[in-house]
């Protein structure tokens, strides 16, 4: 557990706002060397970070996580030295006052700053306190007045806020960016259990660690339009609800430790759940499940009407508090859908899935 720890709370702490991911593009390719050869890893222009492990047969399956997190861009520096910021990805603006964020700047340099608040004993109406917009805010890195801050950063250098990670009870973790880290986290640990088992998998297997899915899906549209596979498994976050405020009536029931939830329902490949929910029971792997009108959000659900179609599932980890710096994640869920994935990749069945349907 220590360095499953270890692999995750790395993949966290390095900023990685959509658009901006070569750092840890970089670090993942560092991490797959240890498994897969350099000829099978390529980071493309985008920094999609692809990693192929061969079959026995030509069929092709995509495994995908998203890479990148919310983020921020700096838009301007006005004569005082005061900074302001437009957004990368949708953020809670209630969230943003008194936190402390990294800048990357040109040089390659981290620059700590705080996103200011004023006090609460001057504010009139705390409600009305709450920024509308980004611009309501302000960046301060100490420095006033324009020549000094601009000597140090710059127009459209991106912003994070501080990451977070920290453990909990049990196997509870918390943190930022688990908004799909947990994800890429999940396609390492499956890629490591492969390459324990010596033997080719039935197809062929793309494993994707994609880009600006935060704006967009962007890195697996064009990933998949590159490869067109055979089956598209994505593996992203998806909302719990055994927290206060999230109705399952409105999303459906989820809960952290109770297994990675398997999405049923428009343009989901029901062959490909129905294999995976039969390995699931054979190997008392935990599992939930989700319905789809096929609406997008996810990187799975952006390439099913792709090419000629793409056949597609669609697996979400149940995750608290989506979107902001105090994620929670089950660590357990997350071992355990690698473990059913690698199953699935090796299960003789799994080719007439794809071919026959």
């Amino acid at each position: 557990m220590d360095k499953d720890k270890r692999l995750l709370k790395d993949l966290i702490m390095i900023p990685s706002p959509s658009g901006y991911e070569r750092n840890l593009a970089e670090h993942i390719r560092a991490i797959l060397l240890s498994y897969i050869p350099k000829s099978r890893i390529n980071i493309d222009f985008h920094n999609n970070v692809i990693a192929t492990i061969p079959g026995q047969t030509e069929k092709l399956v995509m495994i995908d996580a998203h890479s990148d997190q919310l983020g921020f861009l700096i838009n301007n520096i006005d004569k005082g030295g005061y900074i302001s910021l437009v957004p990368i990805g949708g953020h809670d603006l209630s969230l943003l006052r008194g936190r402390k964020v990294l800048i990357l700047n040109n040089k390659k340099e981290t620059i700590t700053g705080v996103i200011g608040c004023k006090p609460i004993h001057l504010m009139e109406d705390e409600v009305e306190e709450v920024p509308n917009r980004t611009s309501d805010v302000t960046l301060d890195i100490g420095v006033r007045g324009y020549k000094k801050v601009s000597k140090i950063v710059s127009i459209g250098d991106p912003v994070i806020l501080q990451p977070e990670f920290g453990e909990l009870q049990e196997n509870y973790y918390m943190g930022s960016g688990f908004d799909d880290k947990a994800g890429c986290y999940m396609l390492i640990k499956m890629i490591k259990d492969i390459i324990k088992q010596k033997t080719k998998p039935y197809a062929t297997l793309k494993f994707v660690f994609s880009v600006q899915e935060e704006v967009g899906c962007r890195g697996a549209k064009e990933v998949a339009f590159r490869y067109q596979p055979d089956l598209f498994i994505g593996a992203d976050v998806t909302f719990a609800t055994d927290q206060p405020d999230v109705d399952e009536r409105r999303v459906g029931r989820c809960v952290l430790g109770q297994g990675i939830a398997i999405y049923k329902g428009v343009n989901i490949h029901q062959p490909s759940v129905n294999l995976l929910t039969s390995i699931a029971n054979k190997n008392k792997y935990r599992v939930q499940y989700l319905a789809t009108s096929g609406a997008g959000g996810t990187n799975a659900k952006s390439v099913a009407n792709i090419c000629d179609g793409i056949k597609i599932v669609d697996l979400g980890i149940p995750l608290r508090n989506m979107h902001s710096p105090v994620e929670v994640i089950n660590l357990t869920d997350i071992n355990n859908a690698a473990k059913m994935l690698k199953d699935f990749v090796f299960d003789k069945r799994m080719i007439n899935v794809i071919e026959k349907s």
